[in-house]
């Protein structure tokens, strides 16, 4: 094979797949590595090895990713990139030709497309192969409309390359076929059989490449081992639970036992996010979460976050909010305020950020912003850097642990997490705390005053 110098793992799955691919008409293979591990290398050197053994008697080749820009397009350069870099040894007829979104190889072509419902795909065929990158995105319907019939007259193979999600996706379905198929043949795979399914464990890779299992080993602590993202990244594993955001695990880890206080503590630091609704009756609840960062250290990872009160108003002016919560910022002394200023609350975030300068960040919730607050609650829940204060009986005590235990997770495609209270119920609190969690991770390291030493004469 040329190309890239490439550890024993991955030279297993091309020479695999190269063999199935020669060999197995109309089957799909599947290849699943953890995050940088090289699953992407693998797909171009197969791209390009498939592109030089068919340089004489033609043929095409397919290849999508969910997008085109950037996936399809860094695809494209990464099999660009391995082909030049053997070129000047071909013969001229061999030699590669190059322009977006197609790499020719003498006779043999292969094209770059989006897998995206918007792009218009019709008109090609695949008689070499079909290879879908990151299969876990790609939607299964449309790609089994669109694409799947792009190799039916020439009974091409198709390989999809990625990582688990949510146990149904187009990669998921097909693996779940795979493995069934590996499991019903007597002997070791590689040895004795060719498999359909690929797949290497990151304990596998830190074997070749010790500094990455130092990586992986760090985001297992800083996520967690059950983080959907940890668990779908490097464990191989499906993210979906029950529909919970936080399981009653999670939930019941979060119970701190320090003391709500009514007042800051001198020499403490404070952090808050505030969750705002609209004016009326039938408004959602203000919430302003309250919580001292303790043991930020940079090298050692996110602070951590000990909520220690709670303000809600309901159905209340904004204009008395407004005064309120600066009150509170002034009397608490918060180094940073995260602020919802999505919708009726950007004038209100506008207000506190002229007021509070610098200590105020504005958050929009939009699809990816409330996904990633989403993660980092479940992270924090997962490796005790968050706690709440003790329950007291009170109305805020009582509803931010109801919201906790009620919120629904719902993981979609892209690697996206969309979370809610179910049923029109509220999820304020929880909003909130995953406000003033961003807040409390983004506080500076402490300042320390510096002074001349005894003795120093001024400059």
């Amino acid at each position: 094979m040329r190309g890239p110098a490439l550890r024993h793992y991955q030279q297993q799955a091309v020479r695999g797949l190269l063999s199935g691919m020669r060999d197995r008409a109309s089957q799909t293979l599947t290849v699943m590595f953890p995050r940088q591990a090289g699953k992407n290398e693998v797909s171009a050197v197969l791209i390009a090895e498939l592109l030089r053994e068919h340089a004489e008697e033609g043929g095409s080749l397919v290849v999508c990713a969910p997008t085109f820009h950037p996936q399809a397009a860094i695809s494209f350069e990464r099999a660009r990139h391995i082909l030049n870099a053997s070129d000047s040894l071909l013969p001229n007829d061999g030699r590669m030709l190059a322009a977006v979104p197609t790499i020719a190889v003498g006779q043999a072509r292969a094209v770059f497309l989006s897998a995206s419902p918007e792009a218009h795909v019709a008109g090609h065929t695949a008689s070499i192969g079909l290879i879908a990158d990151e299969a876990q995105d790609i939607d299964a319907d449309w790609f089994n409309r669109q694409f799947r019939p792009m190799a039916a007259s020439t009974g091409a193979p198709t390989t999809m390359f990625g990582t688990p999600w949510t146990g149904e996706t187009l990669l998921e379905r097909a693996v779940a076929v795979n493995r069934l198929a590996d499991a019903a043949k007597a002997g070791t795979p590689y040895r004795d059989f060719i498999p359909r399914h690929h797949e290497v464990r990151w304990e596998t890779v830190a074997h070749f490449l010790p500094a990455y299992g130092r990586h992986v080993r760090a985001e297992r602590e800083r996520l967690g081992a059950g983080h959907p993202l940890f668990r779908t990244q490097y464990e191989l594993e499906p993210a979906e639970g029950d529909g919970l955001l936080l399981s009653p695990a999670q939930v019941s880890a979060l119970e701190g036992h320090h003391p709500r206080l009514r007042k800051p503590i001198a020499g403490e630091r404070y952090a808050a996010g505030l969750d705002l609704a609209g004016e009326g009756a039938n408004a959602d609840t203000v919430v302003l979460t309250i919580a001292r960062v303790v043991e930020h250290d940079r090298d050692l990872g996110p602070a951590r976050c000990e909520v220690v009160n709670h303000i809600a108003w309901r159905s209340r002016p904004f204009a008395e909010v407004t005064d309120a919560c600066l009150a509170a910022a002034r009397a608490w002394s918060f180094e940073t305020l995260c602020v919802d200023a999505s919708g009726i609350g950007a004038p209100t975030a506008s207000q506190l950020s002229s007021a509070l300068r610098g200590r105020v960040q504005p958050v929009v919730f939009t699809a990816a912003e409330k996904s990633a607050l989403g993660y980092d609650l479940l992270a924090a829940a997962s490796t005790s850097r968050l706690a709440l204060y003790s329950a007291d009986g009170t109305s805020e005590s009582n509803a931010c642990r109801a919201e906790l235990r009620q919120c629904r997770a719902e993981f979609r495609p892209g690697g996206q997490l969309r979370w809610a209270a179910p049923g029109g119920r509220h999820d304020d609190f929880v909003a909130s705390l995953a406000l003033c969690l961003r807040a409390a991770n983004a506080i500076g390291a402490p300042r320390v005053a510096r002074g001349r030493s005894k003795g120093a004469s001024p400059t």
